[in-house]
């Protein structure tokens, strides 16, 4: 019989502490993302991409970041795939326009969905607000993201106007 063995991680989620208390202060989102930025170049390095790339699999502990849920991490080389027509594989509005339009998904996709989980961090809001996954679906590939007026440390747009 199959089994897995994990060690406990004790914090919240990242979409549990925002809905506790909000936006993260600047240094946390900085700190948050230097931590999820050096996990998904290790994670990279071992030739897989993680593809659900969320809030709700970011815990905040103590020692730092976590990343976790590696339930649909594919290897890179393309040897293996979870998707099949008309359906998708990770959640709308995190996932990479390359990955909802089933183009080749690499780290770059990682990438797309750290942005979109800072920029909730720094908001409190997800950066593509929708009520079905279809419009969270169509957003993604087709509009800005909405930052909810969140400028950047220096107190600028991270967008020019």
């Amino acid at each position: 019989m199959p089994w897995v063995a994990t060690a406990y991680a004790a914090g919240p989620s990242l979409s549990a502490a925002v809905a506790a208390g909000g936006p993260l202060p600047a240094h946390t989102v900085r700190v948050l993302g230097a931590g999820l930025a050096e996990a998904l170049a290790a994670v990279h390095e071992l030739g897989l991409v993680h593809r659900d790339v969320k809030p709700s699999n970011v815990l905040l502990t103590l020692d730092g970041p976590l990343l976790i849920d590696f339930g649909i991490a594919r290897a890179t080389d393309g040897t293996a795939s979870l998707t099949s027509t008309g359906v998708s594989i990770g959640s709308p509005g995190y996932m990479s326009p390359e990955q909802i339009l089933g183009k080749g998904v690499t780290g770059a996709a990682d990438v797309f969905s750290l942005g979109a989980v800072l920029a909730y961090a720094a908001t409190g809001e997800p950066p593509f607000p929708g009520d079905s996954s279809a419009a969270l679906l169509y957003k993604v590939v087709h509009e800005e993201p909405e930052l909810g007026g969140w400028t950047g440390s220096c107190g600028t747009s991270p967008r020019p106007a």
